[in-house]
């Protein structure tokens, strides 16, 4: 029986909102059904303190033709030894395809984070959430970040 899941990251936002590869919000979705564990290990160099949240992040859009036209070689279309490779389109004619790289999991599915932060020297630390007086989620590792910027800052001036 599957207790948790673990998952990368490639961006989180200060509210705990992720951006990974596409399939990882399924995963969550999946998780919260079956009620098991869903971490997600992330780095502090993940930690976007310029995006508020998930519905912030940017998502990079793939071209369509990925999921629209397949690559394979003919069958009969040797030419001098070597196999014909060609394209062929599994779509109907005029039909679009949307294909982001990433996909979005929104803190309230995330039980928690694990990961590295780094202010003065590297310690490992669990992420958790908590809420603010306005009752949106923060993530403790972008407090801290934000913390250990303010101090480095402080330090430089």
């Amino acid at each position: 029986m599957i207790r948790t899941i673990v998952v990368g990251v490639d961006r989180v936002a200060p509210n705990g909102d992720t951006a990974n590869k596409i399939g990882t919000y399924q995963l969550a979705i999946t998780a919260r059904y079956h009620g098991c564990q869903f971490i997600v290990a992330a780095p502090t160099t993940s930690v976007d303190l310029y995006t508020k949240s998930g519905a912030d992040i940017v998502i990079e859009e793939r071209d369509e033709a990925e999921i629209l036209v397949q690559t394979g070689f003919e069958r009969q279309g040797v030419l001098e030894g070597r196999l014909k490779r060609v394209e062929v389109q599994v779509a109907p004619v005029g039909t679009r395809a949307w294909n982001p790289s990433f996909d979005v999991t929104p803190a309230e599915l995330i039980s928690a984070m694990d990961g590295q932060y780094l202010a003065n020297k590297q310690i490992n630390v669990q992420y958790a959430f908590k809420k603010d007086a306005k009752g949106e989620r923060h993530g403790l590792a972008a407090e801290q970040l934000l913390a250990a910027q303010a101090q480095k800052n402080d330090r430089t001036l």
